[in-house]
């Protein structure tokens, strides 16, 4: 799922691992930066300008505490979830690759300005992933890693309000097929899934958090979203709680990658580094562990219908 949270200021973390919330991120003024020396000999070089949504970062900073992005083995807990496992595998993968520059990260108010950005130099490289579609257009300026996710591990839950008694009950695929879903048109690859899957009812919506809003207010029946590590896979998003449809869920075809800019200085060093990184990391069993803790593999859906 392609998304980036509608705002518009500079994200950052501090060497010091500051405590940061998403209303200080919001406001913006933090100059800082995630530095990826943190543990080993920190550079003297500017930190480098690489994009991270808000949510994300502050939600990564909740998630360390106040431990260490390069000593994180146990992926699961609060504030656990796909993104921000990304990003810490981000910073893991760099490391071991050799990368040792600070990052410092800026909050893009949509997937198309992400792309812009990095596709014209601008900033080094994503936080999170993004599918292999989602550069059409911009590949003569973006490159991608090697992949984070592969062809067919992507399982999406249908999430839903508690009080959506109608779309909780769906016992049929039929029956889940006749609700409405809101996604954006954008995302080629939720959006022609759920084409592709008869659902003929889809709001597009172009912020991600409006989406959770709109199925709290009945004004769609569901999104797609990864399932978590909650102990009921529920979701919170800007306070507002769904739950899965449970006995069903949505594979998403394709393959996801971290987005780096072939035109920065650096991006071709970045890209070296962070592949070498993230073959480390699959060889030694990381990356699948961190997806699972986080709920995204998750166990618990194994025997749940595909849609």
């Amino acid at each position: 799922m392609t998304r980036v949270p509608d705002t518009a200021a500079s994200t950052c973390l501090s060497a010091a691992t500051q405590t940061l919330t998403r209303r200080a991120c919001l406001r913006g003024g933090l100059g800082g930066a995630l530095s990826l020396a943190q543990g080993w000999a920190s550079s003297a070089a500017e930190p480098v300008l690489a994009a991270g949504p808000a949510d994300v970062m502050a939600d990564l900073q909740r998630f360390l505490g106040p431990r260490q992005v390069l000593d994180i083995h146990d992926f699961g807990g609060p504030f656990s979830r796909r993104d921000v496992v990304e990003a810490v595998l981000l910073h893991q993968a760099l490391h071991r690759g050799g990368w040792t520059q600070a990052l410092q990260f800026q909050d893009m108010p949509s997937g198309e300005r992400l792309l812009r950005e990095i596709s014209s130099g601008k900033l080094v490289c994503s936080a999170t992933t993004y599918w292999s579609q989602d550069i059409a257009g911009a590949e003569d300026g973006t490159l991608l890693s090697m992949p984070m996710i592969g062809v067919g591990e992507f399982e999406a839950g249908l999430y839903t309000a508690p009080s959506n008694a109608h779309a909780l009950a769906a016992k049929s695929a039929a029956e889940v097929r006749a609700l409405s879903a809101v996604s954006n048109r954008n995302w080629a690859v939720d959006w022609q899934t759920l084409a592709a899957l008869g659902f003929q009812q889809r709001h597009h919506v172009t912020s991600w958090e409006l989406m959770p809003r709109m199925v709290a207010a009945g004004r769609a029946d569901f999104l797609l979203a990864p399932f978590q590590n909650s102990a009921d896979l529920s979701m919170q998003v800007n306070g507002v709680r769904l739950l899965p449809i449970p006995g069903f869920k949505v594979s998403l075809q394709g393959t996801r990658h971290y987005l780096v800019a072939r035109k920065h200085p650096l991006g071709l060093a970045l890209l070296g580094a962070l592949n070498s990184g993230i073959q480390l990391l699959r060889s030694q069993g990381v990356i699948h562990s961190a997806y699972q803790q986080s709920g995204f593999f998750n166990p618990k859906v194994r025997g749940w219908q595909k849609l």
